[in-house]
């Protein structure tokens, strides 16, 4: 029996990521989103510790809850983009250089096609500034954001293992 768990362990702990490029059409977006600013890190934080606790726990990455600081959030808040409705965070997008990051929903805003307007304004953001090719990482555990990026024009450019 032990063995067995060890073996499954050894399985559990293996993490695998993907680098996906965006070979789609393209995007228009007219969805207005704010910069990242101090009033709304307590916020931020707790929709990014929702969104990736899970993950991260399953996958034995620690810390867990792995928010950026404060100052850490500003120093890159040109970067940053939110979704805010009724003084609330939908959701949030990173955009570096050519890089999507940390696309993230609020569980409560989940499944009603939020993550596909953050994902196609950050297409967008970066199509108007020419920064090709477009890429992004996801975690093959996270199953629901491949999807997502598959079905918006997203494929799979490297397979990443640790």
């Amino acid at each position: 029996m032990k063995r067995r768990r060890e073996r499954e362990m050894v399985i559990f702990m293996d993490l695998v990521a993907y680098t996906m490029q965006y070979e789609g059409p393209t995007i228009k977006s007219a969805l207005a989103l704010v910069p990242f600013e101090a009033e709304y890190y307590e916020k931020y934080r707790d929709v990014y510790h929702d969104c990736f606790y899970e993950m991260r726990k399953a996958l034995e990455l620690r810390p867990y809850c792995a928010c950026d600081s404060l100052e850490q959030l500003l120093a890159k808040k040109e970067s940053i983009f939110l979704w805010v409705a009724d003084n609330e965070i939908v959701g949030s997008v990173a955009v570096y250089e050519n890089e999507i990051d940390d696309l993230i929903v609020a569980k409560k805003f989940q499944n009603q096609g939020y993550g596909k307007q953050l994902l196609q304004f950050a297409i967008a953001l970066l199509q108007e500034r020419e920064r090709f090719p477009i890429r992004l990482r996801v975690a093959e555990w996270n199953r629901k954001a491949v999807s997502l990026y598959e079905h918006n024009g997203f494929r799979i450019s490297e397979i990443i293992r640790s």
